[in-house]
């Protein structure tokens, strides 16, 4: 029997070298990023491409599942560049799918999507529609992502796509702005602000993509961790004493200069994911069967061990992989 071959887009990123020894069981797998990935799998072909620019057709070519996790997830001061990859690189992947007869694409989306607002519900769920918050860039090129994903699937009758929304990835080597978020030192706070947080367990992930590489299952699932925890929970949580919470508009005033000056890592346009709830219900994906091994707490615990000290400086033009 033909070996399927499932293509798998940002290679060498936290997520896809999980991913790539658990396909590479019983598939062809097709590892594509721009840099060579840190660890090689056994039976896996690698190629150096550009979602961007590269002539994608021939390395897709005979492809059956496509599983698209080349994105720029940390904000960087050069937009243009994101837009690049987030928005023009998947529309870009999609149209060679097409071309090639892909017949599945799978995309690891973000729960940052919904936006953070103080009307939100208590959790959100997949029907809630997208409202990213101005200026995120990430969220809202996410957003535009899954818009490019709906139209291609809409056009292609019998072609199955899913999209996950992850809610901020934590475990060992998950280094990325929404897991700094949390488990950061210092950790930012706004004054009179305690949204609920939740996260996800990198394992937990990838069991879902695994799941949905293996079966169709057509249509947008949250992945987080069961439940929420409050402000006291995440902060008993965390080592050391807890940074004092600044008021909102002197945040956003601190963060606009270190962005802007190139000496922080933290956009100002991150300031109402730390004030509103932007939580999400798991719900649509239990019910395929799916299940969390991981809570809340013990996310944010590996989160903590694997965090790195200090904060990364800026690198002008650096695309970091998701």
């Amino acid at each position: 029997m033909e070996v399927p071959t499932v293509a798998v887009t940002g290679a060498a990123g936290l997520i896809a070298q999980a991913l790539i020894p658990r396909l590479a069981r019983d598939h062809h797998v097709i590892a594509l990023d721009v840099r060579e990935p840190p660890r090689r799998v056994r039976g896996t072909e690698v190629r150096l491409v550009d979602v961007a620019r590269s002539d994608l057709e021939p390395v897709l070519e005979g492809t059956a599942v496509l599983v698209h996790l080349a994105a720029v997830v940390d904000p960087l001061p050069d937009e243009g560049l994101m837009a690049r990859v987030n928005v023009h690189g998947t529309r870009r992947v999609l149209e060679a799918a097409a071309a090639v007869g892909v017949r599945k694409v799978v995309r690891v989306s973000g729960t940052t999507v919904y936006g953070a607002w103080p009307n939100n519900p208590v959790p959100l769920t997949e029907e809630h529609p997208l409202r990213p918050n101005p200026g995120f860039t990430p969220a809202v090129h996410a957003a535009e992502a899954e818009r490019l994903l709906l139209e291609w699937a809409a056009a292609r009758p019998g072609r199955v796509v899913t999209t996950l929304r992850t809610a901020p990835v934590l475990g060992p080597g998950a280094d990325r702005l929404p897991s700094r978020l949390l488990v950061g030192r210092p950790r930012l706070r706004v004054s009179g602000a305690a949204p609920p947080v939740q996260a996800v367990h990198v394992d937990d992930l990838v069991d879902a993509l695994e799941m949905v590489v293996r079966e169709d299952h057509p249509g947008t699932f949250n992945v987080a961790a069961d439940g929420w925890l409050d402000a006291d929970a995440l902060r008993a949580l965390l080592p050391g004493v807890p940074t004092p919470p600044m008021p909102r508009e002197m945040l956003t005033r601190a963060l606009r200069w270190s962005w802007t000056v190139g000496v922080g890592d933290i956009p100002p346009a991150v300031v109402p994911y730390l004030m509103h709830p932007w939580v999400v219900s798991n719900e649509r994906l239990r019910a395929l069967g799916w299940s969390p091994m991981y809570s809340n707490e013990e996310a944010i615990r590996a989160g903590v061990v694997s965090a790195r000290p200090g904060r990364r400086r800026v690198r002008r033009g650096r695309v970091p992989a998701r």
